[in-house]
This record gives C-alpha cells, structure tokens and sequence, in this order.
C-alpha cells in the first residue's frame, strides 16, 4: 500500500497504457523547481483552461444527468493523474450552462496557452464554436456516451480551427489531452545555444522563433574555451568518477581522456545556466576541440539527454528543436543518428556516439554502457550504448518550421560492432524501400522510445505542422522537403 502517492506507487498502480504518465512525473516536478546539481532554471507552470459544458436535460447520456456527479467523476480521474500535472495550472471555469459564464469564462482563458473542454453531455457545440473565438486551441475531451459532437470536430478542423478531440473512457487520458499545450508553452520558453565557429543561420532563427518563440543564441570558440578552462575541477572529478563507477567497462580512453569529457559537461553545464538556455547543440569535431587539449562533449550531452533537457551533436538546430519538441510532448528524450539500411532484414540502423542511458526517462533503469572514444577518430571519449529492444519507436525530423517527417517502427536489437558510431539501434520498418525511395532533407533523424503518433498530430495540428509519414505517404512531389544529393547531416 502507498500511504500518498508517491512517483514510483503512481507508476506501480497505473494501468499499463498510462505507464508513460508516470514519466511525466518527475520531470513536471522538476521543471517547476530550480535544480542545483543540474543548473537548470525553474519554470513556470503550464495555465491550460478547464470548462465543462453540458446540459441537464440533453437525451445523450441520458434524459436527465446529474451534471454534480459527472464533474465529481472527472476531477477524481484528474487526482489520479496529479503528478503528471505537477507542471500545470488550471485556470478555472466551472460547469458554464448560458451566455453569462461562458462570456466570463472567455475572459479568464485569454492568457492561458489552451483551453481543455470537459463534454458532460449532448449540445456543447455552441459554446465550443465561441471558445474557438479566442484563437487559442482547444482540446475536447469526450467519454463515450457523452454525445455526438466528436463527429463535428473534423468539420472545424478543415476549417482552419484549432480544435482537436480525445475520446477515451480512461480519465486519466485527460493528462495525455493537455500534452500538446505543455510543448507549446515550453517551447515559448526554451533557449537554444548553438556553439560554432560562425553564428548560426539567422534566417532559420528567426524563422524558429517567430513559430514557436524559441530562441537560439550562438555562441563562438571562444566562449567555449573560457567556460572549460573555468570549470570546477572538482566537481569535474565527481563526475568522471561517477561515469567511471557506473561503466560496464573502459576501453580505449585513459582516465585523463574521461576528466577531460566530464570538464566539458561541467563547462557545458556552466554555459546553459549563466544563458538560461535548455538545449546545446556543438560543432563537436569541427572546432578541433582534442587538439586545443580540450574534451568532446559526448558525456555532458548523454547527461543532458537524461535530465531531459538537449545535448545534440554537429550544430544540427533542425535536429535539436525536433528533440525538444518531442521532449516537452511526451517525456521522452531523443537519439539524433546517422541511419543505415538493410533490406535483408527490412531494418534501419540508427548509429551515433552519443546515445543517452536513459531513453525510456529519466526515472527509468539505465541502460549499461562501455567507454569508449569517439569512433570516427578514435580519440576522446564517447559511450557505448546497450538501447533497449523490444518495444516501438518512432523517428522524426522537424524540416524548417512547419513540415515534420515521422515514422514509427520495432526497436529489435543494439549491435554492439566496433563498425560506424559507437551506439546502435536497429529498428524494423514496414515499406522499408518506400522509405529509402523517398529519403530527403539530410542524413540526420532522431529516434524516440514509444509510438507517438496521436500526440505527434494533436501538436501538429495546434501547432499547423504538416505531418508526412515516411514509409507512408508519397513525398515525392511534397513541397518544402530538401533533396540536395550530397551527403550532410
């Protein structure tokens, strides 16, 4: 028995399909409380309005409803959900039944990032319509037998209204329905920093920003350089120990070679706080970094990747605001991989050097790791990753700002081959010539435990991202997609 409910009694009483709740947990937590071992800001809470709409008298569910009982329902299924919400703020409207309330609660929505529709019964599409007025999006929540206003929400949708609908009998999935408005409130509040000799495309960050409100901030060598040659030198220590300590085994790197990479993720660390920054992106091997006695920062990105924040390698921003998408979305941290097919056995190989222990989240078993250096020159240190198999995965890439491309498929094994990037994931794919057939916009995607789908299109549709599915969907002829045939990331 767990006498509150505590992070883990919630994942260990939860239902199998809400496991992915739990993770949320810890993270909603933490993201609404300054973290000092990791530098990370705290953040304010997600404000998502909640109304309920229905009428006593509307034939579905029945003739009469006890509109006090249903509300009672809800917001029992809502508490059994509460550490998935630490990170939320309901702005409350109560039960609205006329012209009066509703107009009150419209006033009340305006700041909020979207509006959350409890359906109680049959003949809400009124003031749903009016809600739609405020331009925020709005998320209907439905049980089945509540009524018939489900089948009116694509009508909106090709309208251009940002509407969307959840059906389920769980009300815990009411946690799941306000997911898209976590990601884009976080995205609004998100830094970037982008590490490279020159400053990044000022067009693209410009671009990004005006979207979602994220901002980039580029940062050259020299920045770099001052905050590794000012990092603790203990706390470097630590956490070389702590890599140490925890590895299944070291290989080639020396004990030097592994202080040198947890420096970085201290300077790394150092840089994302004085910024305020939740994501790093580097031009890792590009600014020379082993021959200016400094270390890769492969260990410090692994560490980021586990906190769920952003640690991405090759300045790749298009890479990094994918990852954090898919963060703030569902909880999930990403793997950016340079992928690899094999039609012998309808796979694709994702490989890189930096692979986090963590994917399935942060409250997660680690998966084990060996030591290693980085592959493509052997210096350095990067982690072997073991990525656990068994289970889907999906693959995407956000391509500007407004199309995305997404798959899912089988994680079925984690080569452990001394043959390109040090960590490895084999995922099977259906229509895999389809996939090879239509491969555009660079060689990059990155790669998340779980099947996103539903949440994927809720946020896209929000959001108006184009959602191509590769494998799927004819891309041939799609607009906005970057066919350049030479090999880049």
């Amino acid at each position: 028995m767990c006498p509150h409910l505590s992070r883990r009694c919630f994942l260990k009483s939860t239902a199998a399909g809400a496991v992915s709740l739990g993770a949320f947990a810890a993270w909603a937590e933490r993201l609404t409380a300054a973290t000092a071992s990791s530098g990370a800001a705290a953040k304010p809470k997600v404000r998502v309005g909640k109304i309920y709409l229905g009428n006593p008298h509307p034939g579905w569910p029945s003739f009469t409803v006890d509109l006090d009982a249903e509300m009672k329902r809800f917001e029992e299924g809502i508490a059994k959900v509460a550490p998935a919400l630490a990170d939320v703020e309901f702005v409350e409207a109560g039960l609205v039944r006329d012209e009066v309330q509703l107009a009150q609660a419209k006033e009340k929505f305006k700041d909020t990032t979207g509006i959350l529709v409890l359906q109680l019964t049959m003949g809400i599409l009124p003031q749903v319509k009016s809600l739609l007025e405020l331009g925020l999006p709005v998320m209907v929540f439905t049980v089945p037998y509540a009524g018939h206003e489900w089948h009116t929400i694509a009508g909106l949708q090709r309208e251009g209204k940002l509407i969307d609908v959840l059906p389920s009998s769980r009300f815990e999935d009411i946690a799941v329905a306000i997911r898209p408005f976590r990601a884009i409130q976080r995205l609004k509040e998100a830094r970037i920093l982008n590490v490279n000799y020159d400053g990044a495309d000022p067009a693209y960050c410009q671009a990004i920003q005006d979207k979602y409100g994220t901002r980039v901030i580029s940062l050259k060598f020299p920045d770099l350089q001052k905050a590794y040659d000012e990092a603790d030198a203990a706390e470097a220590q630590a956490d070389a120990d702590r890599w140490i300590g925890e590895a299944e085994k070291i290989v080639e790197p020396t004990k030097d070679d592994i202080l040198k990479g947890a420096r970085m993720y201290v300077a790394m660390k150092n840089l994302l706080a004085q910024h305020q920054a939740d994501a790093i992106t580097m031009n890792c091997l590009g600014m020379g970094l082993i021959d200016k006695g400094m270390g890769y920062p492969c260990l410090g990105f692994v560490r980021f990747n586990n906190e769920l924040r952003a640690g991405v390698c090759e300045a790749d921003l298009k890479s990094t605001m994918t990852q954090l998408l898919f963060t703030y979305l569902v909880g999930r941290t990403g793997f950016v991989t340079d992928p690899v097919f094999d039609l012998a056995t309808n796979t694709i190989i994702h490989a890189h050097c930096v692979g986090a222990t963590q994917m399935e989240g942060p409250d997660s078993r680690p998966s084990p790791y060996h030591i290693r250096t980085h592959l493509e020159d052997g210096r350095g240190v990067s982690l072997q990753v073991r990525m656990p198999v068994g289970g889907k995965v999906s693959m995407a890439r956000l391509i500007g700002t407004d199309l995305m491309l997404f798959s899912t498929g089988d994680a079925v094994d984690s080569p452990f081959v001394d043959r390109a990037c040090r960590t490895k994931l084999t995922m099977r794919v259906e229509n895999i010539e389809k996939f090879l057939e239509n491969w555009s916009c660079g060689l990059h995607r990155v790669v998340f435990y779980g099947d996103h789908t539903r949440d994927l299109r809720r946020l896209c549709r929000f959001k108006q991202i184009r959602f191509l599915r590769e494998g799927i969907d004819d891309l041939q002829n799609a607009p906005g997609l970057e066919w350049e045939p030479h090999v880049h990331a």
